[in-house]
């Protein structure tokens, strides 16, 4: 691990100091892509935990948090040179480390990741879901609506905390190209996987033929309409909807779980939202907070307005979103986005520019008698392996935050 002096200044409020020592915070990881390693910092002091940490699979896209049988894991998708995989590392140590089987292979250009603990029938079977968009290169290079349609992998992972093991439940195709990301809903047995040049929205289900767990399916059970361009996703299992971001319609689609067609579209002008993540904070807000490649921000959307919009008796829609933050990368097209509750802070990945990826801190002010803001605190250069001296990393895309 790099020291205090080899780590970088952080500007905050204009004030320049040094990262503080590492504590036992949240843990923040970032996914820097083309160097297949990732970045651990601390979500209080912002020092690095340890030092980059590969990714055998190659290509770490998108990541995961999630515990299953008392364990915390971090799950990657890894989009990998030629096949895509899953990575499985152990969280629930001091230092992240990759489990000896992992990676588990996968399909050709594994993009997004999600899991749950799903109730198929009476058992309740942890599992995790991969996006793959068919392609080793062309979905990343903006070739990806001349790809065939993308599929989704399911793995079973309840031999994960005795042998270290997934195991492959099946693949399906999903109704058109580039699927970037996927959600679940485990009370449902669902997961959603959003079509980015369908402009849908997939329900894919879990059941078992067997009746005792023993006999796992993976289907495509609904096809539903979003905005343009629907990439992150995410479920709200506290309301029982499902938010998409949608890039080319600059707008977030909300659905629930059956739902034949959005139940309600929430505008965002100039934003083209990418990533999406929710958030519960100290002050009693609820948001669904989206990552703004557009116009290079953050925008906190209020869920309690949009399940009045939906559920209200008689609904009342006020405006969702109900701020955006700039972060302060011009040009940065953030990317990844994950949410600190501990800290109330929202960790923002900027992809570009190429060969110099950042990670913003914005930190969230909620005054008791007034509404929240917010500010892009600091900036942290994103870094890889290296002999000696930490070498810039190329390009990073997704945060997520383990809280401890």
């Amino acid at each position: 691990m790099r020291n205090v002096g080899h780590f970088f200044p952080l500007v905050m409020a204009g004030v320049v100091t040094s990262a503080l020592s590492a504590q036992a915070g949240s843990r923040v990881v970032v996914s820097t892509t083309l160097d297949s390693s990732l970045e651990i910092f601390d979500a209080d002091s912002l020092g690095e935990l340890q030092s980059p940490v590969p990714s055998r699979g190659g290509g770490p896209v998108r990541l995961w948090v999630q515990e299953f049988d008392g364990r915390e894991y971090l799950f990657a998708a890894n989009h990998g040179a030629v096949l895509g995989s899953v990575g499985v590392f152990d969280l629930s140590g001091e230092q992240v480390t990759e489990l000896p089987l992992s990676p588990f292979p996968g399909r050709a250009g594994s993009v997004g990741i999600a899991a749950g603990e799903l109730a198929v029938g009476a058992t309740q079977v942890p599992v995790v879901l991969v996006t793959n968009t068919q392609s080793a290169v062309a979905a990343v290079a903006g070739l990806g609506c001349s790809l065939p349609n993308g599929s989704v992998t399911a793995y079973d992972a309840r031999l994960l905390s005795t042998l270290g093991l997934l195991q492959e439940i099946g693949t399906v195709d999903v109704s058109a190209a580039v699927p970037y990301a996927v959600s679940v809903d485990p009370a449902g047995a669902h997961a959603f996987a959003s079509t980015n040049c369908g402009d849908e929205l997939d329900t894919l289900t879990v059941t078992d033929a067997a009746s005792d767990g023993g006999g796992l399916v993976l289907t495509r059970t609904a096809t539903r309409s979003t905005g343009a361009s629907p990439d992150g996703t995410i479920y709200d299992g506290a309301r029982g909807l499902n938010y998409t971001a949608n890039i080319g319609g600059n707008s977030l689609s909300v659905h629930d779980a059956q739902s034949p067609d959005a139940l309600l579209t929430v505008d965002l002008p100039g934003a083209g939202p990418i990533d999406v993540t929710l958030a519960d904070s100290p002050g009693g807000h609820h948001w669904v907070i989206t990552s703004n490649g557009s116009d290079d921000s953050v925008s906190l959307i209020d869920r309690g307005r949009i399940a009045q919009c939906i559920y209200g008796v008689p609904p009342t829609c006020l405006a969702s979103e109900v701020l955006r933050i700039p972060t302060a990368v011009a040009g940065g097209a953030p990317e990844g986005v994950a949410y600190d509750p501990a800290t109330n802070r929202i960790f923002v990945v900027n992809k570009f520019p190429l060969g110099s990826p950042s990670l913003s801190v914005i930190q969230i002010t909620e005054p008791a008698d007034g509404p929240p803001s917010g500010v892009d605190i600091g900036r942290i250069p994103l870094t890889a392996l290296g002999a000696g001296t930490p070498l810039p990393a190329f390009i990073a895309f997704d945060v997520v935050v383990q809280a401890r």
